[in-house]
C-alpha cells in the first residue's frame, strides 16, 4: 500500500515563516517605518538581530519626532541626542517640536554636518540665538522649515550666509490683523537667499515693498505662500500679476488655508500691550470657523509609559 505521509498538511511550525531570516535590508525598511521612540524602546529590544538592525547608523538617516506626547515623563530629549549620536554623522533630516532646546540644537549641529533638513515645530524654548549658532555649523542645510519659533531679522541673515544651498525656507507665525507694517524679513530673505525655490511667509506683515525685493532677490522661486499677510495689496499695480506670472505655485493673502501643513493660529493684535490696552480678555475667542483649520500634516508620534526602562544607551 502507498505511503499516505506525502498527502499530509505541513505542521505549523512549518508553515510559519521565519522572520529572522528575512534578508537584513528588508527588515530594516519594515523597522524604519516605526518613529524612534518605538525603535528605541521597543523593537531593539525583541531580539539580537533586530537590536543589531536598530544600531546600524542607515536607520537613523531621519528622525521624526512630531506629534510627541506633551504629557509623556519620557526624555524625549535625551532620547534624541541618542538617536542622533546611532547616526554616526549620517543624519540627514530631522524634525523636532515642542520639547526641542538649544541644547539640543547644538548636539545636532556638532554631530550632524550632513544634515539637508531641519523642521521647528512650536519650539518655544529654542532661542533665536541657539537657533543662529546651530545653522552655522550646518552648511548643507538645504530645507529649514520653522512654525511657531522665535526667529528674528539677524537670524534670517545668518541662516543665509551659513547655508547657501537653502532652497526651502518656511517662517510661519501666528497671523494677526494688519496693525504694523514690518518688511525686516522679506529683506533679509532677498539679500541673502538667492538660492530659494521653495518660500513659505504665512501671517508674516510685510508689505508690497518687502514682497518685489522677495521676487528680485530669489530669481529661482517656484512656490510662494503668503497666505494670512493681509498687509499685501496685490491689486495695486501689476505686482498681483507679476507673481503669477514669475512662480508656479502662488497661495494669495487671502487663500483657504486648508492644507497649509500646521494648525493656523491667530489673534487681533500686535504685541501683549496692544492687545489688553484696548480691552481685550482672555475669555474673548474668535470663530473657529474664521480663524482655525486644523490640518496638521504631521504624524509618528507615539506614548511612552513611564514604566518603559532606559536600555537604549549603550
Amino acid at each position: 500500500m502507498a505511503s499516505t505521509s506525502a498527502t499530509e498538511p505541513p505542521s505549523a511550525a512549518e508553515q510559519t515563516p521565519n522572520w529572522l531570516q528575512m534578508p537584513h535590508e528588508l527588515m530594516s525598511m519594515i523597522l524604519q517605518r516605526l518613529d524612534a521612540v518605538e525603535i528605541l524602546n521597543s523593537a531593539q529590544k525583541v531580539c539580537t538581530t533586530w537590536r543589531k538592525i536598530c544600531k546600524d547608523p542607515a536607520m537613523w538617516k531621519v528622525i521624526n519626532m512630531l506629534e510627541s506626547d506633551p504629557d509623556s515623563d519620557f526624555d524625549l530629549e535625551i532620547l534624541t541626542k541618542h538617536a542622533i549620536d546611532r547616526s554616526c554623522g549620517e543624519l540627514i533630516d530631522v524634525n523636532l517640536e515642542w520639547f526641542c532646546t538649544d541644547d539640543l540644537l547644538d548636539h545636532i549641529s556638532k554631530f550632524s554636518n550632513k544634515l539637508k533638513c531641519l523642521c521647528l515645530s512650536n519650539c518655544y524654548n529654542v532661542t533665536s540665538s541657539g537657533l543662529s549658532n546651530a545653522v552655522k555649523k550646518l552648511p548643507q542645510l538645504e530645507q529649514l522649515h520653522l512654525y511657531y519659533t522665535s526667529i528674528n531679522v539677524e537670524d534670517i541673515e545668518v541662516i543665509g550666509q551659513n547655508c547657501p544651498h537653502l532652497k526651502s525656507f518656511k517662517l510661519n507665525k501666528e497671523f494677526s490683523r494688519p496693525h504694523i507694517e514690518f518688511d525686516g524679513d522679506a529683506f533679509a530673505i532677498a539679500n541673502n537667499m538667492p538660492e530659494l525655490r521653495h518660500l513659505q511667509l504665512f501671517g508674516n506683515k510685510m508689505t508690497n515693498e518687502g514682497l518685489q525685493a522677495i521676487l528680485h532677490g530669489c530669481p529661482h522661486l517656484e512656490f510662494l505662500d503668503v497666505r494670512r499677510c493681509f498687509n499685501l495689496n496685490l491689486g495695486a499695480g501689476n505686482l498681483g500679476k507679476l507673481c503669477v506670472e514669475r512662480i508656479k505655485e502662488f497661495k494669495h493673502p487671502n487663500d483657504s488655508t486648508k492644507n497649509c501643513g500646521f494648525i493656523v493660529r491667530a489673534h487681533a493684535f500686535d504685541d501683549i500691550d496692544d492687545m489688553y490696552s484696548s480691552g481685550y480678555s482672555d475669555a474673548d475667542d474668535f470663530s473657529e470657523d474664521e480663524f482655525y483649520e486644523e490640518d496638521y500634516e504631521f504624524s509618528g508620534g507615539s506614548v511612552i509609559s513611564e514604566e518603559d526602562d532606559y536600555d537604549y544607551y549603550d
